[in-house]
C-alpha cells in the first residue's frame, strides 16, 4: 500500500465534493460537516491515528500539530488559547489553494478538515462544545489562521 499521497489528489476530491454539498445544502453545509466530523475522528482512530490521550486543550494542540505535520498536510501547526479561542496558525497548509478556490466561488470554508478534527475532539474528548469561527490566509501565502471557539455544553 502507498505510505504518501499527492496532496493535490487529495484537495481535488474534496474541492469536488464540497462543492457539490455546498450546492446541494448550501449554507447548511457546516451542520453537515460537523455531522460528519465525529466520523472522521472514529475513522482515524480504526485506522491508527488516535486522539483518545487529548484531555485537555494542550494536548489537543500538540497531538493535533503533530499529526498534521507527520502526515504532509502543513509544515507548522501551533496553538494558542485566548479566552474561549483557540486559535491554530497553519503554516503551508496543503489546502491552502482549495480553501482559496472555494471562497472565490462564493463557498465559504465550511469544510476545514483541520477545524473539523479540532472541533470533533474537542467536543469528544474535552466535553465542549466548539465551532468554527474565522478561517482565512495568515502571513505569506499558503499560510492560514483558524479560530474554533470552544463553549461550555
Amino acid at each position: 500500500m502507498v505510505d504518501k499521497v499527492d496532496t493535490r489528489a487529495v484537495s481535488g476530491i474534496l474541492y469536488g465534493l464540497y462543492k457539490a454539498l455546498y450546492g446541494l445544502v448550501g449554507e447548511n453545509s457546516a451542520a453537515v460537516m460537523r455531522k460528519a466530523a465525529p466520523d472522521i475522528l472514529d475513522q482515524l482512530g480504526k485506522l491508527g491515528v488516535d486522539f483518545s490521550c487529548v484531555d485537555d486543550v494542550n494536548k489537543l494542540s500538540q497531538k493535533l500539530g503533530e499529526t498534521a505535520v507527520n502526515a504532509g498536510l502543513c509544515d507548522n501547526m501551533a496553538f494558542s488559547l485566548n479566552g474561549n479561542e483557540l486559535t491554530a496558525n497553519i503554516t503551508q497548509c496543503s489546502f491552502f489553494d482549495l480553501t482559496k478556490r472555494l471562497k472565490e466561488e462564493g463557498i465559504p470554508p465550511f469544510g476545514c478538515p483541520f477545524a473539523a478534527l479540532t472541533i470533533a475532539i474537542a467536543e469528544k474528548n474535552l466535553g465542549k462544545k466548539a465551532r468554527l469561527k474565522k478561517l482565512e490566509p495568515a502571513g505569506a501565502p499558503g499560510d492560514t489562521m483558524m479560530v474554533v471557539e470552544l463553549m461550555d455544553k
